[in-house]
């Protein structure tokens, strides 16, 4: 018997109960925008970087009085076994998949099941009809039941490698190469009737995708195969293959790929597009001579940008808001720097989607083309035919471009004619392979690129690193011991963790990885200091007045935060030496005086007022009380500069265009961020009923546009001393 499943009503619901939580915003929760095939809402509001999914999960569990299932380690075997059991017969793996649900007990009367969205009723109902009991279900993990129900996948795909090794004797001729190129569109984890060889290629991206790998390495050796994948940055052995099956596999993914099987000599570059149970993945392959043989590396992408954004990269919002501002603008270019691996290319499209309003021509030059973006006009280099990123940006500003992206300035034709585009009103983004953001300024004078066109034309560097974020079940204070061997560093080590590792985390101690960034804006203090031909050093000491901090300097803040350990922040940003800590402690200290000295005289209100008039007066009466005052003119552009700055007390206007007093308060208390912000409302209606709406809504208190100034900030004063 067939069971039908029906989840858009079940992720409205849920994503309803989200927003109810305060977990996500009312604009988050426009469900046009949710791309429901992939993902349910709680893992995909977590991967955009809304909220811990573990602690959403709570929150929801509570709130439904639903069960949470969180099972060990131990138990995945039996949960996949449970899925071939008798009761299930009737219900292929692929309906599991579609609703994100696994069986984890049969009981006489009911079947207990463990589900991603627990408000998805018409599944639920779908499977009691055809199990014909009554199903209680718990709320679990995504990612979980992901790997159950791949990991039973990948049993059903299992074969005898010694057979395919006898097979392996017998001649592969041209019939039979293309009898498996044919089975190109077949790639999925349980094609039980595929070939030997092709199901052990389909198990190698399968399982390689499954453990999250950046990129796979097929490695000939004199007595084997080696395969390795990159997860969190990190090397690990997946698979070791005889050397007799060396040329069938190789062959399998070089006609997926679009390659010559029967050039071996030459470095070949294709593509592959693979269906696997974590969603659609494009696979890079790049392969190259090596003395065994063929040596092949594969990069991991996925087909769906949808999720990515600067929240979901875990860029800081001081840093995301920074970097919004550079993109709004015109006439400059903004870098992003780092090493390969670092992440460039990520935040580069999260920018590319940010910039993306449909009032723009945007055109990108990338060699290649990694992920494919609707409403931008990109196009890939080409040595062969003379298309290259200094031919192609040429080609392109013909083409009445407002954003340019350039993959990687390479040459110094690409970088002068870059620099060149900006002044001529282009936002152009790009990228450059240097340690530090100081350090691409030197890099683009070693181009030969004139330092007065360096100055006039940079607007922001972003220099990022990747480091691996530990592991939420087991990561642990440090001990004495290890404090003590840190204790050169003349760090604050009280809020620094580790990790032993554990079941969860593959005993590694880090799960998942998070940016580190170092953002330096160029203004005309750092634009002097370009045309004086000065050191990073300077360079960088300049720019401190916009916030800017260096990378060892970001990656401290976050071993303090307790997401990575300051041994994860040396593998990857280098030794911390005390020189640079005390750096640090120093631009810390700095913060917290000015902090400090700022709170004893000012308070920040935002003021929220159409009248010019009015908004002159008020903010002169305010300013004389001491008070620092952002100015905006409706709600829309409060919201936006809330976004952008600090309030702790909100002066607003009742009646407004484009969002009126009422709207925005509405807006402000459905956010968690904003929603403890006291507002105070100004209105010439003083009547009671409009009143006592607003206190209903949320309002802290209200008070007439024609009162005395005297009780006005007696109105103001009183809230901020409620608040603290």
């Amino acid at each position: 018997m067939a069971v039908k499943s029906s989840t858009d009503s079940g992720h409205r619901a849920l994503i309803k109960v989200l927003t109810t939580l305060g977990l996500i915003s009312e604009a988050d929760a426009n469900f046009s925008r949710y791309p429901s095939k992939e993902h349910s809402p709680i893992a995909y509001f977590a991967l955009q970087g809304c909220f811990k999914e573990n602690e959403a999960i709570d929150k929801v569990s509570q709130a439904l009085a639903i069960k949470k299932f969180e099972p060990d380690r131990s138990e995945i075997n039996t949960l996949t076994d449970l899925l071939e059991a008798e009761s299930f017969s009737e219900i292929p793996l692929s309906f599991w998949q579609k609703i994100k649900a696994i069986p984890v007990a049969i009981h006489k009367d009911r079947i207990l099941v463990a589900v991603a969205n627990p408000l998805d009723h018409e599944s639920t109902k779908n499977l009691e009809f055809t199990l014909g009991k009554q199903v209680e279900i718990q709320i679990a993990r995504e990612q979980l039941i992901k790997n159950v129900i791949g990991k039973k996948l990948s049993s059903n795909e299992t074969f005898d490698i010694e057979s395919i090794v006898s097979e392996s004797d017998t001649k592969i001729d041209a019939e039979a190469l293309d009898s498996i190129s044919q089975q190109e569109s077949s790639i999925v984890e349980d094609d039980l009737t595929a070939a030997p060889i092709v199901r052990l290629a389909n198990k190698i991206f399968s399982d390689a995708v499954r453990h999250g790998a950046s990129d796979i390495h097929i490695t000939p050796e004199k007595e084997k195969l080696n395969i390795r994948i990159r997860v969190d940055g990190i090397m690990r052995p997946l698979l070791t293959i005889p050397k007799t099956l060396e040329r069938l596999i190789i062959s399998r993914i070089k006609l997926l790929g679009g390659l010559d099987i029967s050039e071996k000599r030459r470095p070949q570059d294709g593509r592959i597009r693979i269906k696997t149970t974590e969603g659609t993945k494009d696979l890079r392959i790049s392969t190259v001579p090596t003395a065994f043989g063929e040596n092949m590396v594969i990069r991991v992408l996925s087909s769906d940008i949808s999720l990515l954004s600067f929240k979901s990269l875990g860029m800081p919002e001081e840093i995301s808001s920074r970097l919004l501002e550079a993109l709004s603008g015109s006439s400059r270019i903004v870098l992003v720097t780092g090493p390969t691996g670092s992440g460039k290319t990520s935040t580069l499209y999260a920018s590319l989607l940010e910039v993306r309003n449909g009032e723009n021509n945007i055109i990108t030059v990338e060699d290649p083309i990694e992920y494919r973006i609707q409403g931008i006009s990109q196009i890939p280099v080409n040595k062969k035919i003379g298309m290259t990123f200094a031919e192609g940006l040429r080609s392109i500003l013909r083409q009445d471009p407002d954003v340019v992206m350039v993959g990687e300035i390479r040459d110094a034709e690409t970088g002068s004619v870059a620099m060149q585009a900006t002044q001529t009103g282009h936002l152009v983004l790009s990228t450059l392979h240097t340690n530090s953001a100081a350090a691409a300024i030197t890099r683009l004078a070693d181009l030969n690129i004139p330092y007065y066109l360096i100055a006039s034309s940079l607007g922001t560097i972003l220099a990022q690193r990747l480091v691996r974020t530990l592991c939420e079940n087991c990561k642990r204070n440090l001990n004495d011991k290890e404090k003590q061997e840190l204790a050169v560093l003349q760090l604050n080590l009280d809020n620094s963790l580790t990790a032993d590792g554990c079941s969860r985390c593959d005993n590694i101690g880090y799960s998942g990885r998070i940016g580190v960034y170092s953002l330096l804006e160029v203004d005309e203090h750092v634009r002097n200091a370009i045309r004086e031909q000065s050191t990073e050093r300077v360079i960088e000491d300049a720019a401190r007045a916009l916030g800017f901090l260096t990378l060892e300097e970001s990656a401290i803040r976050l071993t303090e935060s307790g997401q990575t350990s300051l041994a994860e922040v040396k593998r990857v940003i280098g030794s911390l030496t005390p020189e640079k800590t005390r750096s640090f402690i120093r631009t810390a200290q700095a913060k917290t005086d000015s902090s400090s000295s700022a709170d004893l005289k000012k308070r920040t209100i935002l003021f929220v007022e159409d009248d010019p008039d009015l908004r002159t007066v008020f903010t002169a009466l305010l300013e004389k009380e001491m008070f620092e005052v952002i100015e905006t003119c409706n709600g829309q552009t409060a919201l936006q500069a809330l976004y952008e700055h600090h309030a702790d007390l909100i002066l607003c206007d009742l009646m407004m265009p484009k969002m009126s007093g009422a709207e925005l308060l509405q807006k402000i208390r459905s956010h968690p961020a904003t929603r403890d912000i006291p507002m105070l409302f100004l209105t010439a209606n003083d009547a009671p009923e409009t009143e006592l709406h607003l206190i209903k809504s949320g309002a802290d208190d209200f008070i007439s546009k024609s009162a005395r100034p005297e009780l006005i900030i007696a109105r103001i004063n009183n809230l901020l001393n409620r608040v603290g």
